[in-house]
């Protein structure tokens, strides 16, 4: 079989696997449509950045079916609700080794919610003799902590399994064997249970699920002040192949804190492989 060939029966494997739980994308006039439900709802009221991601991801997918993911960025400009959501796309490029394709996002009002820009890449036209996935596990400690109101029984949770648990009671997993952030404090992990059945092909989307809910929980570990945690207006996102798992995990370390905002980094592995590295913006707002 064709390369590209082979590179489509994947695209479609991914699709067929991610649909049920993204609702979506299913093709709608010239564009794509999602039916986001309840259980994507994260505790800002809204749907989970991890879902926008992976969505957006999947609609790329359909864009460029004969090209493989490597990096995905992705803005939110406002908070999705959950119901209808519709998704437009331009083809920035188009070459023989690099496709570069923007999705914007647009809830039920057809206002612009997200907007992202993907790396495809064709698989035949790179030399892929080089590969190494391969990556030290997290050396995981469990700490007990209060349930404080930060999402733990959100309905993503729910469905991802995100809140880690320990004889019935809430913990963080603390990273004993990565940098600390930049207050001291250790990473904090999240797992996450992928919730569709095809791991071998679904790497770049499980890790998005798993990555953004790593984004909030070194800020809830550190000594900034809970009470001026805000959102998390972006993911950037870099993709290896390596299959997924049925649970994976993504570690979040506060890397900087400049007048109001952070950058936190975050790597995101299955088992002993990596899924991706990536940044993300979190912010700190005023108190009420």
């Amino acid at each position: 079989m064709h390369e590209a060939d082979e590179q489509r029966d994947v695209t479609a494997a991914v699709l067929a696997s991610v649909r049920g739980f993204l609702g979506g994308p299913s093709p709608e006039g010239d564009g794509w449509c999602f039916d986001l439900g309840e259980h994507l709802e994260s505790n800002w009221g809204a749907v989970y950045g991890g879902a926008i991601a992976a969505g957006t991801l999947a609609v790329a997918r359909s864009v460029v079916p004969d090209r493989s993911p490597r990096s995905l960025h992705l803005q939110i400009v406002r908070p999705v609700p959950r119901g209808r959501a519709f998704a437009r796309t331009r083809l920035r490029h188009e070459g023989r080794t690099i496709a570069t394709v923007e999705v914007d996002l647009f809830d039920e009002r057809r206002k612009l919610a997200a907007t992202a820009l993907l790396t495809m890449v064709t698989p035949g036209a790179l030399a892929a003799q080089h590969h190494l996935t391969a990556t030290v596990p997290f050396d995981i400690t469990p700490h007990p902590v209060a349930n404080d109101g930060f999402g733990a029984d959100a309905p993503i949770c729910e469905s991802l399994n995100l809140t880690p648990r320990r004889d019935g009671e809430v913990v963080r997993l603390n990273v004993e064997n990565r940098p600390p952030s930049l207050d001291g404090t250790l990473p904090v992990v999240c797992p996450c249970t992928v919730p569709w059945e095809d791991l071998e092909v679904t790497g770049p989307e499980s890790a998005c699920l798993a990555a953004d809910a790593c984004v909030g929980a070194p800020m809830v570990n550190s000594t900034l002040p809970h009470d001026q945690l805000g959102p998390n207006p972006d993911l950037t996102l870099r993709f290896t192949t390596a299959p997924a798992a049925l649970v994976i995990a993504a570690a979040g370390t506060i890397l900087s804190v400049q007048h109001g905002s952070t950058t936190i980094g975050i790597e995101v592995q299955a088992g002993h492989h990596q899924l991706a590295h990536g940044l993300a913006t979190s912010l700190l707002l005023p108190p009420a």
